[in-house]
């Protein structure tokens, strides 16, 4: 059995909505953002956020999937960008946005909210205009770990930022540093927000719900598959 990657297909885009919901099921961050659980109305959202990534001429979405079977193992999504003057001129988010209208119900909105406006400014203050290549998502189906599906997606992604001569950012969980390092990612801001300020009082795992932001410099470019 080998591993392919390839773009994602306008159909494939169910399957990558729930293959990300269910690689993340058991992050202690889910149960605060979406405390209904899986619910049709979040699979719903989440098709039609990876709909508007998919159309977006900027947005490049690969596929791992099985060269037997078809079956998808993995995703990743990058926002090249690539125009330091559209990068500059860019408007950030609202910090009074509301939730949209398809928003799911009961949907933690102040968590996304915060975690979406810290990344934007962390991004604007680092790169400033300049081009780079964000890696948005990479995720594999928890069944098909340990067959080298994340490995590969992370080495198209490296292969156009060589290509273009571009800086690249991510943010990790703390069970994807490994990989990311692997390829010449370093660590530079950790993100630990308390939960109780966004409603949630339940016990949870600090560590494995913080956030990495992790950069990769145009001078990295040595893979350690």
């Amino acid at each position: 059995m080998a591993t392919l990657i390839c773009p994602l297909q306008e159909t494939d885009i169910p399957a990558y909505a729930r293959l990300e919901l269910e690689a993340f099921r058991t992050h202690p961050r889910i149960n605060m953002l979406w405390p209904r659980g899986y619910t049709d109305d979040l699979y719903a959202y989440y098709e039609e956020r990876k709909s508007k990534s998919f159309h977006d001429k900027d947005c490049h979405i690969m596929k791992a999937v099985d060269d037997q079977t078809g079956e998808i193992l993995g995703v990743s999504e990058w926002d090249f960008h690539l125009d330091p003057d559209a990068t500059a001129k860019s408007q950030p988010t609202d910090p009074n946005e509301q939730p949209p209208a398809n928003w799911p119900r009961s949907g933690n909105w102040e968590i996304r909210r915060f975690f979406v406006l810290e990344w934007e400014q962390w991004t604007r203050e680092t790169f400033a205009g300049k081009p780079y290549i964000e890696l948005h998502l990479l995720v594999v189906h928890p069944k098909f770990h340990r067959r080298g599906a994340g490995t590969k997606l992370l080495s198209w992604g490296c292969d156009q930022a060589d290509k273009h001569g571009v800086a690249m950012c991510l943010e990790s969980t703390p069970a994807g540093m490994e990989l990311y390092k692997r390829f010449g990612f370093r660590e530079v801001r950790t993100l630990k927000a308390d939960m109780r300020q966004f409603g949630w009082d339940q016990p949870y795992d600090e560590d494995a719900a913080k956030r990495v932001w992790m950069v990769r410099d145009t001078s990295d470019r040595v893979h350690k598959h």
